[in-house]
């Protein structure tokens, strides 16, 4: 995310120059597919001026073309380690080349060979690229599990036993406090107009589902409403789209969302389960994810720590909290309107 929201030009090039390489195994097949319109999605996304201040658009075009770009794949490399300088941003073209593999609907054994390549070419080593590998394959349930299981810790009061001990029974919802569980119902049910309570009452009305902590919810209050204020906040509501923007705007606001994004993008966009919700592949706008990246980062106070008191803001006035924030204006659901657009 930092690369993509900070990063210069020189390494943008560098990030999308990985994907293609990736997605063409090296130069040895076509670009084109699922993966080419992956990498051209993510190009329009590093480069959009509107989205990151630049005066005009960032041209990847000789990157996206059906020919090669490069005379051959080690002169690729070449170019693009020594535009890579930082190892953070080595590490997050790693990550993005990974993408690209596992973006295929089956296995892609040319596209994972060429991600570890490219990870020993920038000095990254193999244990990222091996760990993925065995999410992908024999222990991608225990893996998923434990991603899972990381992501309600960091978001949460609750050990990672605890978690742990809760899945195994397929009920992570037992763990809510009782007394946080009433007080958040009854502000929800009584807030006054116009706050941000009376705003969650609208979303869990138009969105169909209980809210927290009643039967049938399947998260702990602590997490699940505290996400659910998070879409209210941001504007973005519950479709798929809604739940990637959200994470999006997380991440950039905070080192505890980039774990929720992670599990965001692999469930709403690349349609694999990952937690107790069923999965769905979306196809996102660049500019909107950009934009929710750049809302995010702009806070002045961390959301998505276990120590936000987000509970005394539900009779506040939604604008007001907002205002109190820093939260850019945007979204696509404005108050009073159909969260499940």
């Amino acid at each position: 995310m930092a690369l993509l929201t900070f990063g210069p030009p020189e390494a943008r090039r560098a990030y999308v120059a990985v994907m293609r390489m990736t997605a063409t195994a090296q130069g040895t097949r076509a670009f084109e597919g699922p993966q080419a319109e992956l990498v051209k999605m993510f190009a329009g996304l590093v480069g959009c001026s509107g989205c990151h201040g630049f005066e005009n658009s960032l041209n990847f075009s000789e990157l996206l073309g059906p020919h090669e770009p490069w005379p051959d794949a080690n002169q690729g490399m070449a170019d693009i380690a020594a535009n890579l300088t930082d190892l953070r941003n080595r590490q997050e073209a790693l990550h993005a080349a990974l993408m690209v593999a596992l973006y295929s609907r089956v296995s892609d054994p040319q596209a994972t060979t060429t991600a570890r390549w490219i990870g020993k070419k920038l000095g990254l080593g193999d244990d990222l690229v091996a760990m993925v590998e065995k999410v992908a394959h024999d222990n991608a349930a225990q893996a998923k599990g434990d991603i899972f299981r990381r992501v309600l810790s960091q978001r949460t009061p609750f050990e990672q036993q605890q978690i742990a001990e809760q899945m195994a029974n397929h009920d992570l919802a037992s763990l809510s406090d009782s007394v946080m569980t009433k007080q958040f119902h009854a502000l929800v049910e009584h807030a006054p107009v116009g706050s941000l309570g009376a705003e969650m009452k609208s979303f869990y009305d138009s969105a169909g589902f209980e809210a927290p902590g009643k039967e049938g919810s399947p998260l702990p209050v602590e997490f699940l409403a505290a996400h659910d204020v998070h879409h209210v906040l941001a504007g973005y509501g519950t479709s798929p789209h809604g739940e990637v923007y959200t994470a999006v705007f997380n991440a950039a606001n905070s080192p505890d969302g980039i774990g929720w994004l992670t599990v965001v993008l692999i469930q709403w966009h690349q349609g694999i389960k990952m937690g107790v919700f069923p999965p769905a592949h979306a196809h996102l706008e660049p500019e909107a994810m950009a934009q929710a990246a750049k809302r995010g980062a702009e806070l002045n106070e961390d959301i998505c720590s276990p120590s936000w008191d987000w509970l005394s803001l539900l009779n506040q006035p939604l604008d007001q909290v907002r205002q109190s924030l820093k939260i850019p204006p945007g979204g696509y659901v404005k108050a009073g309107e159909n969260w499940h657009q």
